[in-house]
């Protein structure tokens, strides 16, 4: 009768081993997935703020008329929350208004709590004539994230809905030699 061969402790050593060297490489690519996946995420969330301002604008006749006041903590904080009211009947929750990776670097905070309530995408303040929105066209955009998180600027939703990146819209301003 012969004896099962069996793994050594060194075959096993070797085989964890292995798996964990494949297991670092592979980290890379899943943030480069996790980045991107954000970032789409970040897109759609511009395009439905973008879809429920012009439901706002068709109901209204106007742009949302939301001013920030004072630079402070609760000026903020009320500038996030007349955002959220006035759009929420049209569509967008209030996640709707949080960046992903602005989500998930400041610790994933509960953004329904009272006190926690933030815009990561600012609008532009327009003035209540009902065609100025439509009238500028790419020049101004219609909603514009508070920071760059992507790498390429901060991302923008314009009037026909497109969504473009800082960088991408300098490369197209600048004359090419």
């Amino acid at each position: 009768m012969t004896k099962p061969h069996s793994f050594t402790i060194l075959e096993l050593m070797m085989a964890i081993l292995v798996v964990g060297i494949l297991g670092l490489l592979t980290l890379p690519v899943i943030g480069k997935f996790r980045a991107r996946a954000q970032r789409v995420q970040c897109t759609a969330n511009l395009k439905s703020l973008h879809v429920a301002t012009q439901l706002y604008l068709q109901e209204n006749g106007h742009w949302p008329q939301i001013r920030l006041g004072a630079q402070s903590a609760p000026a903020w904080e009320d500038f996030a929350k007349a955002w959220i009211r006035d759009l929420a009947p049209y569509g967008p929750s209030a996640k709707t208004w949080i960046c992903p990776t602005l989500q998930s670097a400041g610790g994933n905070p509960d953004y329904t709590q009272a006190g926690n309530e933030r815009v990561d995408y600012i609008g532009t303040p327009f003035d209540d004539k009902p065609t100025t929105p439509q009238t500028i066209g790419r020049v101004v955009p219609w909603f514009s994230e508070a920071q760059d998180v992507h790498g390429n600027g901060n991302l923008v939703v314009f009037a026909d809905g497109s969504v473009s990146d800082l960088k991408m819209l300098e490369e197209k301003a600048s004359p090419r030699p």
